[in-house]
């Protein structure tokens, strides 16, 4: 097949410019905007770099860590330190060169930590890769809080950007252009025979050790550019905005989208953002026959919904008819319960409604790993293909007929 060098070209500037044009197009919507939306828009889009930063290592890769917040971390402290030190005249919120410096200079750092560690522990698989990771970020905040020049367990200040919305969009955007790469082209064959099989590929002459690395570092160092954006995005940072409950976060993240799912990861790191956000316009009484009828009503429409995945095959759209209906089914048997409950005294009793954003995220990844285990999309991306796969059709395939 001969190369097509103008239609390359045209496609690689074509798709340049868009990326552009969306991150300024997203300055734009938000200019107006309060700063707490602002705020809440940068926070998400840095946690769908992170949460694709990590699917390259976890899903794509293969491999089990737990303490991706560290990376996140340490490009955070690296930015505000710079900025207040080595770049002090160049860190002000009037000059726009100072972002995308400060953007490489964390995910130079994390990057070589990332290296650091993922050398030696790497050789790990499983739990045991989990375990040393899970300590990796214990030690980072560790460090943190004892270190003067970090500002122990007060934390740093850092210049706060009005315009960092263009490039936690735009960072956004170079993380899933890459893992997107990785995957459509040959370069990503490598990491997927590693999350496949390890002994095969190593067996066909994949060096194993060289590709985890490469993952590592290639998901610490996004992962350290978001930290960095995000110090400038706050004007603040400290230890408790990386704990454990961050990393636990981002992995639910990519396992809610999908190992392996770019779009699914991206699109779940958003919910899972702006759900536990909003729930903070929760009454701050509710009555607790109000979560008990909602609790019994997903117990039941999960049953119901089990049954019909274990037992059901006919027409896929009858199927999807009937999970439509149990899901209609559950939301309305949670409203009936909720009222039959509160006229029994022992419900009557009310509970701050804003306690319930976090246990939504554990409710959230029960349900799934009951009914979807492998994640939304699985391994797959969001495509009209996968709509038809998941409907159980076959896309028509174009055969071609020897004359």
């Amino acid at each position: 097949m001969k190369f097509n060098f103008g239609k390359w070209a045209a496609s690689r500037i074509g798709s340049i410019l868009l990326a552009f044009a969306v991150c300024f197009l997203a300055q734009f919507m938000l200019r107006g905007a309060t700063d707490y939306s602002r705020l809440l828009f940068s926070l998400a889009g840095l946690y769908v770099t992170l949460a694709v930063s990590l699917n390259l290592i976890n899903g794509i890769t293969g491999q089990f860590s737990i303490g991706h917040a560290a990376f996140y971390q340490i490009g955070a402290y690296t930015g505000a330190l710079l900025a207040s030190t080595v770049f002090k005249n160049m860190a002000d919120a009037a000059n726009p060169l100072w972002l995308p410096i400060a953007m490489v200079c964390g995910a130079i750092v994390s990057g070589l930590a990332g290296f650091i560690v993922g050398l030696p522990s790497l050789r790990l698989r499983g739990d045991y890769l989990a375990v040393v990771t899970l300590g990796i970020g214990e030690i980072v905040t560790i460090i943190a809080k004892n270190q003067k020049a970090l500002g122990e367990a007060y934390g740093l200040s850092a210049s706060k950007y009005p315009s960092t919305v263009f490039f936690v969009v735009l960072l956004a955007i170079i993380t899933i252009a890459v893992c997107r790469n990785l995957l459509k082209t040959a370069h990503g064959l490598s990491f997927l025979a590693v999350r496949e099989d390890e002994i095969a590929s190593s067996a066909m002459g994949v060096n194993l050790t060289k590709t985890k690395v490469t993952a590592f570092v290639l998901g610490s160092a996004f992962a350290g550019a978001a930290g960095a954006l995000y110090a400038h995005t706050k004007g603040f940072v400290s230890p408790t905005d990386f704990s454990m409950d961050a990393s636990f976060l981002i992995l639910t993240m990519v396992v809610l989208g999908g190992t392996g799912s770019i779009t699914g990861t991206a699109i779940a790191a958003i919910v899972l953002f702006i759900v536990p956000e909003k729930m903070r316009d929760l009454p701050p009484s509710i009555a607790v026959a109000t979560p008990v009828g909602v609790a019994i009503a997903i117990i039941t429409s999960v049953v119901i919904l089990k049954k019909i995945q274990d037992n059901f095959h006919g027409n896929p759209y009858k199927r999807l008819g009937m999970n439509l209906g149990v899901i209609a089914g559950g939301v309305v048997l949670a409203m009936i319960m909720g009222r039959l409950l509160v006229l029994i005294p022992t419900f009557q009793s009310t509970i701050n409604g804003q306690l319930f954003r976090m246990p939504v995220l554990a409710v959230t990844l029960v349900v799934l790993m009951l009914l979807r285990p492998q994640g939304i999309f699985g391994h797959s991306e969001f495509s009209w293909s996968w709509v038809q796969k998941v409907l159980g059709k076959r896309p028509v395939q174009e055969v071609e007929v020897a004359a």
